[in-house]
């Protein structure tokens, strides 16, 4: 342990705290005209100043060596905050080392000795000196501030004085500027009234003038528009009877060519049917004509079956022939008779009101379009339909 506890790191770290308030930050006015940053000032300086004292008059053979510590270790936050204080001139520091002071660092005089609590008379004297070194400091600094203020008074004063005569001087020339602008603003009212009179008269001149030709250019549009149109609607009407004409034309014409060529394709088929018809008969004829003398037994009864087979099956493909013939040319006959019929459509109803046609139209719509196509059907050549129609067209061939 120390001899004295002057020689303890607290110690040295209390005598930063006190050498901190001799900076001119802890005599500036403003900390002495407001009651709370004062009273923490000064409370500040005698709380280190009686804790110097004590440290210097307690032997340390009665000083608690925990309570130096201690008193060490709560000595660096308000050490810091009157740092901060200096730096900033923040009087809010100094409130918050008084308050350390009082919870942290006066409790601890228990490490001290109890016979040593009290102050001497001689350990009074420093805390006044350094209070009235405080304010003595502060009263230099206010009656600095107060010759500045007088000599910044004065100086406004006779700014103050020479603005005064500029002002002056600068409302008698807005006066003499004010008369002649009133002047000059009647003498513009009245050519400005002189000048919207004419201004008016030309505008009401244009105005008329200009409904006029708006007018006659109006009437003029709406005639040639009203003739524009009637030719539309005559070239519209032309136009459709073109399209229909077009159309039917188009139409008519595609079922002319169908109706040709299904009457090519069953008359090809006509004459397939009379060559196979025709050679089947040669062989059934032939077949005929060399057993006709001869006696029918076993030996030339087969050759006979044999040879009335091969006419028949030469025969075969005619009863295919004249069936297709037959349904071509129906197809031919129906393509003619519907291009007979659109043919013959425009002409009939050209002279109906526009209503009928329209019916007629619908009706037909339904009669040649959209119709599904008729299945094929391979039927037995020996059907009786099929009979029937090789044998009306062998009537035909042989009409021929």
């Amino acid at each position: 342990m120390s001899l004295s506890n002057t020689d303890h790191a607290a110690y040295g770290t209390l005598l930063r705290v006190i050498e901190l308030q001799i900076d001119p930050a802890f005599s500036m006015p403003a900390i002495a005209e407001n009651e709370q940053f004062r009273i923490a000032r000064d409370k500040v300086a005698a709380m280190s100043t009686v804790l110097k004292v004590l440290l210097e008059q307690t032997p340390a053979e009665l000083s608690s060596t925990a309570g130096l510590l201690q008193l060490q270790n709560n000595l660096t936050s308000p050490l810091s905050e009157l740092t901060s204080f200096v730096g900033n001139g923040n009087g809010g520091h100094l409130v918050n080392a008084a308050a350390q002071f009082e919870s942290n660092i006066m409790p601890l005089q228990w490490g001290y000795g109890p016979h040593l609590m009290g102050l001497s008379s001689n350990s009074v004297g420093p805390l006044f000196e350094n209070q009235t070194a405080a304010t003595q400091k502060t009263i230099k600094q206010l009656a600095a501030q107060r010759d500045e203020f007088a000599l910044r008074v004065q100086e406004l004063t006779a700014k103050v004085a020479e603005q005064t005569a500029q002002v002056t001087a600068s409302v008698e020339a807005v006066t003499r500027a004010r008369a002649d602008a009133a002047a000059t603003v009647a003498q513009l009212d009245v050519q400005f009234a002189e000048n919207e009179k004419v201004r008016i008269e030309a505008t009401n001149t244009s105005i008329a003038k200009l409904t006029e030709d708006f007018s006659e250019f109006n009437n003029n549009t709406r005639a040639e528009a009203r003739e524009l149109i009637s030719k539309l609607d005559a070239h519209k009407e032309e136009a459709r009877k073109l399209v229909q004409i077009v159309g039917n034309d188009t139409v008519t014409g595609s079922y002319q060519r169908i109706a040709v060529s299904e009457g090519e394709t069953a008359d090809t088929l006509r004459l397939a049917t009379l060559a196979f018809f025709g050679l089947g008969l040669a062989v059934a004829g032939a077949t005929f004509y060399k057993f006709w003398d001869q006696p029918f037994n076993a030996e030339n009864g087969w050759a006979v079956v044999v040879r009335l087979l091969y006419a028949i099956a030469i025969t075969t493909p005619a009863w295919y022939t004249a069936r297709e013939s037959a349904r071509h040319r129906t197809n031919s006959d129906r393509a003619r008779q519907t291009e007979l019929d659109l043919a013959a459509i425009g002409p009939f109803i050209e002279l109906l009101p526009e209503e009928k046609k329209v019916e007629i139209r619908e009706r037909m719509t339904g009669l040649y379009f959209g119709k599904s196509v008729e299945p094929h059907s391979a039927n037995s050549p020996f059907d009786a339909t099929a009979v029937k129609d090789m044998a009306v067209e062998l009537v035909r061939l042989l009409k021929k």
